[in-house]
């Protein structure tokens, strides 16, 4: 999971430091890809936001002017969601180092008792 959100995260960072210029109909293609990753890794979420992008990014190759507001924000959407999902995945790993510290102070102190 961590892998498909750095992958998505890096793709989001390049479309930003081009100034959504896109560079025609690969961008949308690399998202969709990038949605069918996602769907992989059980991100229904970023999947749903990486189509969402891919859509926006075919539609806007084929218009002369470029409407920027609805691209950036799926854009800014989709960033919202990966800092989520890091945030959620590093709730889990500290409650699982806890439990994993709860179990062995349990076992430790019924091995003293024996």
């Amino acid at each position: 999971m961590n892998h498909c959100l750095n992958a998505m995260e890096a793709r989001l960072t390049d479309l930003l430091q081009t100034g959504l210029d896109t560079g025609g109909t690969d961008a949308g293609a690399a998202f969709a890809r990038l949605a069918e990753e996602c769907e992989a890794c059980g991100l229904h979420t970023g999947s749903v936001l990486m189509n969402r992008l891919a859509g926006l990014l075919e539609a806007r190759a084929h218009v002369l002017e470029k409407e920027d507001a609805p691209l950036l924000d799926a854009l800014f959407t989709a960033e919202h969601y990966i800092a989520l999902c890091r945030e959620r995945w590093q709730e889990l790993e500290i409650l699982e180092g806890w439990q994993e510290q709860q179990m062995w102070t349990q076992d430790r102190e019924e091995g003293d008792s024996l």
